[in-house]
């Protein structure tokens, strides 16, 4: 029907799937190389490859695909909030026929993208603490092997050399002979890295000289930071001059300003370390003959004491000593005795035996009166309480129910609660009671209540 009706009209009707194929070749021919100014916003990575933002401005934004081909060797990291220039071709996404801006280069605005992904890298790094001071290995004083990653070509391994000769000529050196320029050089030096390791190395120097931040570009890359980070041997970082710093140089152990620099790090100087022994091997001797001198003096003032001359002497004058001591103690002793003695027999003449006898005759008669007196008390206070108990039992033996009942009194009780009935009032017609006697129980119903007052049926 479309159809016929086209054909009448003289028109063409699209599909949608023609038409935004149609719109789709219009727009990759008439914007095939344009460049966009703008802020990233809405950031995806597909699968760690694919990238997927939107680019703003104040008023509008469009969609940007960046694919694996086109960014696998940029250097920073895309982050919402980048203000980008991107070069690239518009072109339509049929499916959904949605227009957008194929990426193939992009770089920062207001700063090269070096130095942006230098910060970038610097600042995730530090976050994992790859710059912190507890993970940093000491460097060794006197290494058996040095290794060095730097190319044999240029004047960096001539300069370390120089100075490892001057410091300690009977070195040992092993170099690793790798590119250390530009950012494909990255893989070599963690190469190189890991062979120096196995080759059993005690310190190992990355170095070389300066040069464009381009350059010493592989020195900041994330997988050389990472090998210096894991090695197991201490590593010095020596890139460029003074006033270069590369991310090698916070991770390494060591930074060293210069080549130079490292070399004076890596190993003690041997004439100074000489000197220093010498200086310290006539410290130990003056201290050493000081002590011994003394030692024979103190020995000396020993050996002439008279206990070393004529010990006899004062064994002789000790012995003295002792007798006095034991004179003295004995005469002591007889004396405290002999005055114990006289005070004893003091108090004895004070002592009258017999009138202590009579005290004591007179408090025992006094005691055997009191004894009779407490007995006497006790049997009439006895007597009184055995009439007072007989009086008791009588009364209640007077006074049982027993009793009563012995005196043909009977006991009436009702049958359901077993309470005594004490008046009529506390017992109905037609209930049913027991009759206590004294040899026996009669069961009875009340048939009819008579009242004592008033003389008649209740």
């Amino acid at each position: 029907m479309s159809n016929i009706l086209a054909k009448e009209n003289g028109m063409h009707i699209y599909s949608v799937s023609e038409l935004n194929l149609d719109i789709k070749r219009n727009l990759e021919s008439g914007f095939s190389d344009v460049w966009v100014e703008g802020e990233v916003s809405n950031y995806y990575c597909h699968n760690n490859r694919h990238f997927y933002f939107d680019l703003k401005d104040e008023y509008s934004k469009i969609k940007v695909v960046m694919f694996y081909e086109a960014n696998k060797n940029l250097v920073f990291q895309i982050e919402n909030g980048l203000h980008l220039i991107i070069s690239g071709y518009l072109s339509l996404y049929e499916k959904r026929g949605e227009y957008q801006l194929i990426a193939t280069s992009i770089r920062p605005v207001g700063r090269g993208e070096l130095i942006l992904a230098y910060e970038q890298l610097k600042e995730k790094l530090e976050a994992k603490g790859y710059f912190a001071a507890e993970f940093k290995k000491k460097i060794p004083a006197l290494p058996k092997m040095i290794g060095v990653v730097t190319s044999t070509g240029g004047a960096v391994l001539k300069d370390i050399i120089t100075v490892l000769s001057r410091r300690f000529n009977n070195f040992h050196l092993i170099v690793s002979n790798v590119n250390v320029g530009g950012i494909s050089s990255q893989e070599e030096v963690c190469q190189a890295i890991d062979d120096l390791c196995s080759y059993g190395v005690d310190v190992i120097i990355v170095a070389r000289g300066g040069g464009s931040l381009e350059d010493m570009w592989a020195f900041n890359t994330e997988i050389v930071a990472k090998k210096v980070f894991q090695c197991r041997i201490p590593v010095i970082s020596a890139i460029g001059h003074e006033t270069d710093f590369t991310i090698c140089d916070f991770v390494a152990d060591c930074r060293a300003a210069t080549p130079s620099v490292a070399a004076q790090i890596v190993i003690i100087d041997k004439n100074e370390a000489m000197e220093n022994i010498m200086h310290m091997a006539e410290s130990l001797k003056s201290y050493a003959e000081n002590k011994l001198s003394a030692s024979r003096k103190e020995l000396k003032f020993l050996i002439e004491r008279r206990i070393f001359r004529k010990p006899g002497t004062m064994l002789l004058d000790l012995w003295q000593e002792v007798e006095n001591l034991k004179k003295s103690l004995f005469e002591k002793a007889s004396s405290n005795f002999r005055s114990k003695h006289q005070n004893i027999g003091s108090i004895l003449l004070l002592l009258n035996v017999k009138q202590i006898t009579d005290k004591m005759s007179l408090k025992k008669s006094f005691v055997k009166n009191l004894l009779l007196t407490m007995v006497s008390e006790i049997n009439k206070n006895f007597s009184g309480l055995k009439n007072k108990t007989g009086l008791l039992i009588k009364d209640l033996q007077a006074n049982s129910p027993v009793s009563v009942l012995e005196k043909g009194y009977a006991i009436i009780l009702k049958k359901d609660t077993a309470t005594a009935v004490r008046h009529i009032a506390d017992i109905e017609i037609g209930q049913e009671a027991d009759i206590v006697l004294k040899d026996g129980i009669l069961l009875t119903k009340v048939l009819n209540k008579i009242s004592k007052k008033l003389g008649a049926e209740v």
